[in-house]
């Protein structure tokens, strides 16, 4: 599938009226570029707005071009020369939305503020502020005939106003609440909203009633659009697929699955026979619409993977999916076993006993904990106590005792068979992200949001801070191995992981990456640590000093990547080591699960690959510094793209 790579998250993308031209908002800089579609390459940029361009849109005619940002500003800009026309201030929040009017002579633009803010586009005045929605504006659009502006968001709220008087006009209730995106067809009998369930509903617009609504996606709806000719609907997702409906009867024609993350927003060419799509996995897609119906129908398999971890006798990983299912592979094999059942509940978060008879999982009520017999799958034990999220939990080595850290900023401490509440532990002032027992059971580490890792010694009750990352707000992994305590943590927007030594509580190291974290963990004996970030898994590991006479040093040494495993497609949620050995697997947004192994080179000092065991799941083929010569049965589309992105000529 043919895609566009940028440097940061892409957030809007619109096509030029005679479709000449693409146009992407990136939240880098606030940056617009500007793509010829002859070549695919860029050929103007925009750089005005402070923050993310949440939403962009060409006037009627292509000669101007219209942006919303984090800035709380919409401007106008002149395709021409590229310079900014009019700066609409105004916004007292951020500018979420904007649309052109179909005469060109009026904008929109809504937000945060939650107003809708009409613009005579000769002047840049502001002719009304129209004020009736009681949270965020997610979305507008504008009537074919001008006369009307749609707006619906956070309040449930679908509102339309007259755009010459500004006043409110219909409005009515949403029975699903918070809508996402919203979209007039062109020949204006109906308009269709998203909202934040996945689920589509189409209105007519002349009797103000639901025509048809369907489920549409697993995730919200965060994008909505019709064919110029009425008669397809293109909905973009938080579930990563794009998909093309048949809009008189609802039925699916394609699902688009390549995108690695959420994407934002989907356009039609104005021929109506190509989609681009763009999302924060940094890609603006296209897709081909001339045959309809042969898209990966990915209904069956697609669900983003949000934890994995492996058996205590490690001859199955399981992962738990964004929908709630926990799926089991065989780990030599790669082949899929039953799905756990963890009772009706999709489960968010998952543990299991060392002895491999217990699992834990946090389902519906996250507040709650169920502990299962794996056996018999039978309920033994419900923990009620925490008053928000459960986010980890952890089993003591002899599967004795279950602690839990929440968003409540407290640890528990449960008797695993009994399910008796022993303790609260309190101390953290942020929510508990990581918890693990000390290797003799005595005591619990815990690491917080608030930026420390503190040791509880369960004899007596009380807790003391073994490291402080200076407050940053991040994760926290843990190393329980024979050769020492150690921890890891990460802030959420920083390129650095500091490694903590937790005897002495001191600072150990910095590691750098060239992007933030989505996870790291430590391998079993505590000599790697594998961190995921968006595209790619950097395996670090502990290299001992030496003496001069080549024998082994004092104990000193320092961590180095020595393995770095890229090019792979889409952002990793979860990545965990398989007990008493080097291999890992990792579980992905898009869907798929990979199991890895590290292997040495004999003849080279400190040299080790990473080797592909298996792959399941929703895969895509990312190549670099590519040459392709002598292909055939190319579309012409593709062959620009080959040529724009892959070294060589096509021939």
């Amino acid at each position: 599938m043919p895609f566009l790579k940028e440097i940061d998250w892409i957030i809007s993308c619109a096509y030029s009226p005679d479709g000449t031209s693409l146009a992407v908002g990136l939240r880098d800089r606030g940056r617009i570029n500007i793509y010829d579609t002859s070549s695919w390459t860029t050929t103007r940029t925009f750089q005005g707005h402070q923050r993310f361009i949440h939403s962009i849109v060409y006037s009627p005619t292509g000669h101007q071009l219209l942006s919303g940002s984090d800035d709380k500003t919409a401007r106008l800009w002149d395709c021409e020369n590229g310079l900014c026309i009019f700066v609409l201030e105004g916004h007292t929040d951020q500018v979420w939305t904007v649309a052109f009017s179909p005469s060109g002579k009026q904008v929109a633009s809504a937000g945060g503020d939650k107003t809708v803010r009409l613009w005579d586009v000769q002047t840049g005045a502001n002719l009304f502020v129209l004020t009736s929605h009681a949270g965020w504006i997610h979305s507008i659009s504008y009537s074919p005939d001008g006369h009307e502006v749609v707006s619906v968001g956070e309040d449930g709220m679908i509102r339309i106003f007259d755009t010459q008087t500004g006043q409110q006009g219909v409005v009515w209730a949403s029975q699903i609440e918070i809508m996402r995106s919203v979209a007039y067809s062109p020949g204006g009998l109906e308009f269709a909203v998203g909202h934040d369930n996945g689920e589509i509903q189409l209105y007519d617009t002349t009797t103000r009633k639901t025509m048809r609504k369907w489920k549409a996606h697993g995730r919200a709806v965060v994008g909505v659009k019709f064919s110029p000719n009425s008669q397809w609907i293109a909905t973009c997702s938080r579930d990563n697929t794009v998909k093309v409906w048949n809009a008189a009867t609802g039925s699916v024609l394609s699902v688009f699955a390549g995108h690695g993350g959420c994407v934002y927003q989907v356009a039609f060419s104005p021929h109506g026979l190509q989609l681009a799509s763009c999302s924060w996995d940094e890609t603006i897609r296209l897709w081909d619409l001339s045959s309809l119906g042969t898209g990966m129908d990915m209904e069956g398999g697609y669900d983003p993977l949000l934890s994995v971890l492996f058996s205590p006798d490690g001859r199955a990983i399981f992962c738990v999916t964004e929908l709630g299912a926990v799926r089991q592979y065989d780990v030599v094999s790669g082949e899929s076993g039953l799905e756990i059942v963890c009772g009706n509940n999709p489960v968010k978060c998952l543990a299991i006993s060392p002895d491999g008879c217990r699992i834990a999982s946090v389902g519906t009520d996250d507040r709650v904990v169920t502990v299962w017999d794996i056996g018999t799958g039978q309920v033994d034990v419900i923990l009620r106590g925490h008053t928000e999220r459960v986010k980890t939990m952890a089993f003591s080595v002899d599967s004795r005792w279950i602690a839990t850290g929440s968003n409540d900023k407290t640890v528990q401490l449960w008797n695993a068979h009994s399910g008796i509440l022993d303790c609260v532990l309190e101390g953290h002032t942020l929510a508990v992200a990581c918890v693990a027992f000390s290797p003799d059971s005595r005591s619990i580490l815990s690491g917080s949001w608030d930026g420390t890792l503190r040791i509880w010694d369960l004899d007596n009750r009380e807790s003391r801070v073994v490291a402080d990352a200076d407050g940053d707000i991040g994760d926290w992994t843990i190393s329980t191995s024979p050769d020492g305590l150690k921890g890891a943590s990460g802030s959420f927007i920083s390129n650095y992981i500091k490694l903590w030594d937790l005897e002495s509580g001191q600072l150990q190291q910095t590691l750098e990456h060239d992007g933030p974290s989505r996870c790291f963990k430590f391998s079993p004996c505590g000599q790697w640590l594998g961190v995921s970030l968006s595209r790619s898994v950097w395996l670090w590991n502990f290299v001992a000093e030496t003496s001069a006479e080549g024998g082994g040093g004092g104990g000193g040494g320092e961590w180095k990547c020595l393995v770095r495993i890229r090019d792979i497609f889409g952002s990793f949620n979860n990545i965990a080591w398989k007990p008493d050995t080097l291999e890992f697997g990792i579980g992905c947004a898009s869907g798929f699960l990979q199991l890895w192994r590290l292997v040495e080179t004999p003849s080279l000092s400190n040299a080790w690959s990473a080797q592909l065991v298996w792959s399941v799941g929703n895969p895509v083929l990312v190549a670099s510094d590519a040459v392709f010569a002598d292909a055939v049965g190319l579309t012409s589309v593709n062959q620009q793209l080959l040529t724009q992105r892959c070294k060589g000529a096509l021939t």
